[in-house]
């Protein structure tokens, strides 16, 4: 390569890694030398370049004028022609001018010759014009057409970019999994290239957390990004990112979201981006109607906005603002305006995900306020199961939970419509649609992870070393939790709740009654089903118990470091009297209803936490907490009348009495003429030690210190001899005991994501197939632990139901505050 061409070459690598004043440098020099040369087409290239970086630089004018200057020349090469006509095209993508950026990329395929490289640019480049205007199929054709069209052994860069792209398009299309497989192949040879380069990956996987329901996440990587972009005066990245991340901040901080797309639109217009502008101006509409703007401005701007939108072809944005206009409509009574506007809605298999559940969430509304509640209840349902069918092509409960958020209006809506149904059908089906978005997938057994398995083994050896491990865990924890999303999923479409005739013969078969307390608006109520008859109470306002609850959980914890001394009494009188204004508030308006029956328990999210078996009334009986009542009766369809097979006991270190607890525990079962149990204690009770055991056992008590992970419960884990067991750790496992007991202090507790769904190491237990866990959502007194669990065992060594085992040992006054709970089949 001669002299001249070598410097513009350098001049384009300098611009990509955002070094425009030495990319300015070396371009003068490189124009020099074809002078000095006569290298007429060298001096067309440069210009080409120069007209991109005025671009970045935030002058889109100019640098389309210099596109065009060249494209006059008569004397102009093909090949060079084509680059002219692509670099053109660029840079009215960039500003959002959709129908002339693909015609001038016709122009460039149409005069690159059938073999040169730079096709596979041109139509990398076509490919993001397609993505910006929600057109995947084009987008992917041409993704796909450009990965032929470049050598196995070609630039690595080349296929690292097209790689990446294409994982943009796949999460356009849907798939989530596919997009981060994508985008994180191409990371390791994009990243170094540059601080932009870094950036432009981040703001991307950025866009796959907000779909995965990561909001939070996905904020603090675009704002990075951003400020990146900003730093080296790249404006208009700068904007797309702002763009990006109002999108991300909508649901969860409208009011926020709305600053930062309106920043956005002032860099767009700034630069000459009108279409981008406008792309941004709907992300401020989105903001305010999610504000409960209703006036006849933000109609008209809606609309108007529209408007503009279909001139320059983003046909996803008219979708969403005629959706946004149509709920204005609603909320102005307008509600022949409502309809209009939906009618002219056609979403497509392409349509994002998120738009379609909006489409239902506005024609239930509208269907509502028509007083129609059959079809606004039908809407709902088609909405709840898209995303079920959604949710069914992944196998990781961490990604399954976290996709709940995309739903969670579309349940409230008919929660909402329930409580007022004097029928407790209703109630009963919306409780189980709203409350259990994640157990009604079918659950599978990802396969074990060579690198999962590497990574958790690095992470355990940092957090035994200084108590701060630094950036390397938080990275490690990222790593592993995103290759288990990578697990596929049943990819059946999960079927409908359990009917009450169903359930109420399986309830009267086990003496038991469902008790589901519902949250909705702020506002509690009790449905009943089962014992003499079904009927719904209601219980209250939520805020003052949850402030209850809070209170009630930090007096047990307490207690339970208070056992003897002069602080003793006055604690357990404190817990004794919250216990009781709990049980006023959510178990005395239904007591009679229970009678003397067993109870299966499927509370509201927002009462998690709650020691339900120590409330007064509740105390003494047999319950368990599924995730569901359809799940509950797939795990008792699942029950078994043998003995309960090879017991595995382990005891972590340091915990004063969890030896003697698994030792007693071993006693029973040997008493009860029971195989021996396998007992690891000690150095024994390593994490590989105690996987390989629990694959092979079919109850498995863990006593040790526990530790809840509230951002991450998946990395709950228990204290083992080597480090924490996590609960990604239970994920590998090849095979799960039917029945797990969690003696640790935090195990049981629980994260609420998005809408009703809680997330801990109880949950991670039954969603890998085991079918009954017993645990405490809060802290439990090693000496009151010990007891209970070896009194628990002499029980279930006899042959008495887990459940009604727990019961009974709880019931006494003489072992103290022992908030232990049974999850999942219960009997």
């Amino acid at each position: 390569m001669r002299g001249g061409e070598q410097l513009h070459e350098r001049a384009k690598s300098a611009l990509l890694a955002g070094a425009s004043d030495r990319a300015g440098a070396l371009l003068d020099r490189a124009e020099a030398q074809a002078r000095r040369t006569g290298h007429d087409d060298l001096l067309a290239r440069v210009e080409l370049t120069r007209a991109y970086r005025c671009a970045e630089a935030g002058d889109v004018a100019e640098g389309e004028r210099r596109c065009r200057a060249v494209l006059d020349r008569a004397d102009l090469a093909a090949v060079t022609r084509g680059l002219a006509w692509g670099q053109l095209a660029l840079l009215r993508m960039r500003v959002g001018a959709v129908p002339d950026a693909l015609a001038a990329f016709r122009s460039a395929l149409d005069a690159l010759p059938a073999d040169h490289p730079e096709r596979a640019t041109v139509r990398l480049n076509r490919g993001n014009v397609f993505l910006q205007t929600g057109q995947v199929p084009p987008a992917l054709a041409d993704f796909e057409q450009a990965l032929a069209e470049t050598a196995e052994d070609g630039d690595p860069v080349d296929r690292a970019m097209l790689e990446h792209n294409l994982g943009c398009t796949r999460l356009l299309a849907g798939d989530l999994v596919g997009a981060l497989r994508l985008i994180d192949g191409a990371a390791p040879v994009l990243q170094p290239l540059s601080a932009v380069h870094r950036a432009t990956v981040a703001q991307d996987r950025a866009a796959v957390l907000t779909a995965a329901g990561r909001p939070r996440e996905a904020a603090v990587a675009l704002r990075r990004a951003a400020s990146s972009y900003g730093a080296r005066g790249l404006r208009l990245s700068q904007a797309e990112c702002e763009l990006t991340l109002g999108r991300t901040l909508l649901r969860e901080d409208p009011a926020a979201a709305r600053v930062v797309a309106r920043r956005a639109a002032r860099r767009f217009r700034g630069h000459s981006g009108e279409p981008r502008a406008l792309a941004a101006d709907v992300v401020v509409l989105a903001a305010e109607v999610a504000l409960g703007a209703r006036s006849a401005a933000v109609l008209e701007r809606c609309d108007e906005l529209a408007e503009g939108l279909d001139r320059h072809g983003l046909r996803q944005d008219v979708q969403l603002l005629r959706l946004l206009a149509a709920r204005v409509c609603v909320r102005r009574g307008d509600l022949a305006g409502a309809r209009t506007r939906l009618e002219r809605v056609r979403p497509r298999a392409s349509t994002p995900l998120t738009t379609r559940l909006l489409g239902r969430e506005v024609a239930a509304e509208l269907a509502a306020a028509r007083g129609d509640r059959r079809r606004a209840a039908t809407h709902v349902r088609r909405g709840l199961d898209e995303l079920h069918g959604w949710q069914s092509s992944f196998g990781s409960l961490d990604l399954q939970s976290t996709l709940v958020g995309h739903g969670r209006d579309l349940a409230v809506l008919g929660l909402r419509q329930a409580v007022t149904d004097p029928d407790p059908a209703a109630l009963l089906e919306w409780s189980e649609r709203a409350r259990a978005l994640v157990s009604r997938v079918p659950s599978v057994r990802p396969p074990a992870d060579d690198q999962v398995a590497r990574d958790l083994a690095e992470l355990r050896l940092l957090l035994a070393g200084p108590p701060s491990p630094g950036p390397r865990a938080e990275e490690l924890r990222r790593r592993v939790r995103e290759r288990r999303w990578y697990a596929d999923g049943p990819g059946v479409r999960a079927g409908d709740p359990a009917s009450r005739e169903e359930l109420r013969a399986a309830l009267a078969e086990d003496d038991a009654v469902l008790l589901a307390p519902v949250v909705v608006d702020g506002s509690m109520h009790a449905l009943a089903v089962g014992g003499r008859r079904d009927e719904v109470r209601p219980l209250g306002p939520v805020g003052p118990l949850r402030d209850l609850l809070d209170g009630l959980a930090s007096d047990l914890h307490m207690a339970a470091g208070h056992r003897d001394g002069p602080l003793a009494a006055v604690l357990d009188a404190t817990v004794a009297a919250r216990l009781a204004q709990v049980a006023r508030a959510l178990v005395d308006p239904v007591l009679d209803l229970l009678d003397g029956h067993r109870v299966v328990l499927t509370p509201s999210g927002a009462l998690a936490g709650t020691p339900w078996s120590l409330l007064p009334g509740l105390r003494g009986r047999p319950l368990t907490v599924p995730p569901s009542a359809t799940r509950w009766l797939q795990l008792r369809g699942a029950r078994s009348a043998s003995d309960p097979g090879r017991v595995v006991l382990v005891a972590g270190p340091g915990v004063a009495r969890a030896e003697e607890e698994v030792t007693r525990a071993a006693s029973a079962w040997r008493t009860a003429g029971a195989p021996e149990p396998q007992v690891l204690c000690g150095a024994d009770a390593t994490t590989r030690a105690v996987a390989a055991a629990a694959e092979g056992g079919d109850l498995l008590h863990l006593a040790g210190h526990g530790h809840h992970a509230e951002q991450n419960p998946l990395f709950s884990g228990l204290g083992l001899v080597d480090g924490p067991w996590f609960g990604h750790d239970v994920e590998q496992l090849r095979r799960v005991p039917a029945t797990v007991v969690l003696s640790a202090c935090e195990l049981g507790a629980t994260t609420l994501r998005s809408g009703e769904e809680s997330v801990g190491m109880s949950a991670g237990w039954l969603h890998a197939g085991a079918r009954t866990v017993v645990s405490s959502p809060v802290v439990v007194a090693d000496d009151v632990a010990c007891e209970a669990f070896a009194r628990w065992h002499a029980l279930v060594a006899g042959g008495t139901a887990p459940a009604d085992a727990l019961a009974e040992v709880t019931a006494g006054p003489d072992l103290g505050w022992a908030p232990l709970l049974c999850f999942g089949g219960g009997w």
